[in-house]
């Protein structure tokens, strides 16, 4: 005669089989921490002045190959977006020619690779860290600082939003925008302090703190959870980040001397879940 058992659990899960029986209630079980992949772009914005008065050919310096310099770089190194900016002066003859390239750096999590995780999500951090910051930074220009370099602001845009953004990829992507197309625009999270301090950014839409880093850098780390329940209840498959230059132009006059504060970031959105 064969007999049937049957176990039922309520908001749990249940293990029958080999002699094993065991319950586990979802309230008592021990959170777990999932990293969300991500893909970043690199947005480049030219602007400057030209000088009529003075002869300015051949340029010296020569300026910024903004190419160049991204196809030079280790592959590895462009997996991690750039904010900033470059100041060019061109020197010949007294002239007084000058340009800035105001840098970017964007960020799309793929929320599609956690949609499995709605409704059990109980916190979720962004957290954004220099990883490596320019020779520039500190010397003397206070738009280029120590610790934090030239990212001046976090933005944030809607899941939808994502996919009309630049594009990314998971080797990171260069989009060098035509004049006049502007920066794609969001909203503000916080502006990064300057100087900066440890502790709470002041004014931040989302609650964020700061630490030094360790290694010469800053860490933000900014709780999102709200944002990414409700992405993750609307089925979005991404979520958005930019950091913006703490300058971006224009010049209001010729530049009084070269200057390379393009630095480099880290992002990770990290997810505590059931």
């Amino acid at each position: 005669m064969r007999t049937r058992t049957s176990f039922r659990a309520v908001g749990g899960l249940c293990i029958v089989g080999a002699g094993l029986f065991g319950c586990v209630d979802p309230a008592n079980a021990a959170p777990t921490t999932t990293l969300v992949g991500l893909s970043s772009g690199t947005l480049v914005k030219t602007s400057g002045l030209v000088d009529t008065s003075h002869r300015c050919n051949p340029a010296s310096p020569a300026a910024p190959n903004v190419q160049g310099w991204w196809s030079g770089m280790p592959a590895a190194n462009r997996q991690f977006p750039f904010v900033g900016f470059e100041l060019w002066r061109n020197t010949t003859d007294g002239c007084l020619e000058s340009r800035v390239d105001a840098y970017r750096a964007l960020v799309t999590f793929n929320m599609a690779s956690v949609r499995a995780l709605r409704g059990l999500v109980t916190k979720a951090e962004l957290v954004v860290m220099t990883r490596a910051l320019p020779s520039g930074a500190n010397a003397g220009n206070r738009a280029c600082v120590a610790l934090t370099g030239g990212a001046g602001t976090l933005v944030r845009f809607g899941p939808a939003a994502a996919a009309t953004l630049p594009p990314v990829s998971g080797g990171g992507t260069l989009t060098i925008l035509p004049p006049p197309t502007p920066f794609p625009v969001g909203n503000i999270v916080y502006n990064f302090p300057r100087p900066w301090s440890a502790g709470n950014v002041p004014g931040a839409a989302n609650p964020t703190t700061t630490t030094a880093s360790g290694n010469g850098g800053a860490v933000f780390t900014t709780d999102v959870t709200n944002q990414v329940i409700a992405a993750l209840n609307g089925g979005f498959a991404g979520m958005s980040w930019m950091l913006a230059s703490a300058f971006e132009g224009p010049l209001s006059g010729p530049a009084p001397r070269g200057l390379d504060c393009k630095t480099s970031y880290t992002f990770k959105l990290q997810l505590t879940h059931l």
